[in-house]
């Protein structure tokens, strides 16, 4: 009886997921999202600089016993040049062509113990960047590591049922600017990866502990990258294509690359009496726009869809329009 209900389950599954691949098509595109911060608008030439402590107390004890100082400086070699190749390559990425060139220096902090929140002095600012003809500096202020190994085993024997890494880093910025007392911004970023090598007893993948060091903190320095500058990323939005016969007709059209002629027809059907096909209809209409960065038109026009009726995926649609209206404006300002 129960190996019949999950057949039963099975194919309930089936049915659902091929009836979600009858209503709707999947169209996929590239958003520009906005940076977390916004640099003023005269900075055109950054410094990246490097000072944190080369120290054995930025790694848990026991991931750097009987480590010896010449190892010690390989593995802070590591990590920060994966950290800034993670930083450089969104700066490249980014539309803003001012900042795919910065001048990197490298400063090292003095307390080792990392006990102390060191700050750069207004001065230090102002000859670092007069020195070196920078507007703003980018400062790597201290790293940690934990690096951690889970095993378990199968229940019944020793052998090894699931292994994985875990490589927990945390990771402090502060953004200075000439003339000011205090950092611009300051941001601690907390990142924490998982590598399996073990699954069910199969082996998945082995890993070096520099491989699984080097990706970790170059996605950490990416991140801080999305968090500094504009960077394209990818989105989908769901085309109606339902039951209707011109919404399937419409489809066939965008499979072919023919959206004006794909518009004119959900634009009739727009005007129909049926509430819920002519919402669909707008609702397409207004992805049409948003693929043209028409996003006023686009909100204009999901809006009208809600009146016509309230669906989910529209709402939905909403909320994520109103948010890119929202990131425009911070967007014109941040690429110029």
């Amino acid at each position: 009886m129960g190996n019949r209900n999950q057949l039963i389950f099975f194919g309930l599954t089936v049915l659902f997921l091929q009836a979600c691949a009858s209503i709707y098509t999947v169209v996929e595109f590239e958003v520009l999202e906005p940076a977390t911060v916004s640099l003023p608008e005269d900075v055109n030439q950054l410094i990246v600089l490097n000072r944190a402590p080369l120290s054995m107390h930025s790694f848990e004890r026991e991931d750097v016993e009987g480590l010896e100082q010449k190892h010690l400086q390989i593995l802070d070699t590591l990590i920060i040049k994966s950290i800034l190749r993670g930083l450089l390559n969104v700066f490249q990425e980014s539309p803003i062509d001012r900042f795919h060139r910065p001048i990197w220096l490298d400063d090292r902090r003095k307390d080792t113990a990392g006990l102390k929140d060191l700050l750069l002095t207004r001065r230090e600012v102002d000859n670092i960047c007069r020195e070196n003809g920078g507007d703003a500096i980018i400062s790597l202020e201290a790293y940690s590591m934990d690096y951690e190994e889970h095993v378990q085993s199968f229940s019944d024997s020793y052998f090894t049922a699931s292994k994985y890494w875990e490589i927990s880093s945390i990771i402090n910025w502060s953004i200075y600017l000439p003339g000011s007392p205090k950092p611009f911004d300051s941001y601690t970023m907390v990142d924490t990866l998982y590598f399996t090598e073990v699954l069910d007893g199969e082996i998945i993948r082995r890993y070096t502990a520099a491989q699984m060091i080097t990706e970790s903190f170059y996605k950490s320095g990416r991140s801080y990258g999305r968090y500094l500058v504009p960077v394209w990323s990818y989105t989908s939005r769901n085309i109606y294509k339902g039951k209707e016969e011109e919404l399937r007709k419409a489809s066939k059209l965008t499979n072919k690359g023919n959206w004006d002629e794909a518009y004119d027809i959900w634009e009739g059907l727009s005007k129909t009496n049926d509430s819920t096909a002519a919402a669909k209809a707008l609702y397409n209409m207004a992805v049409s726009h948003e693929l043209e960065d028409q996003l006023d038109l686009a909100s204009i026009l999901v809006d009208e869809a809600l009146q016509r009726d309230t669906i989910e995926l529209i709402r939905s649609y909403k909320q994520e329009i109103d948010t890119r209206l929202l990131n425009q404006k911070e967007l014109y300002k941040q690429v110029r």
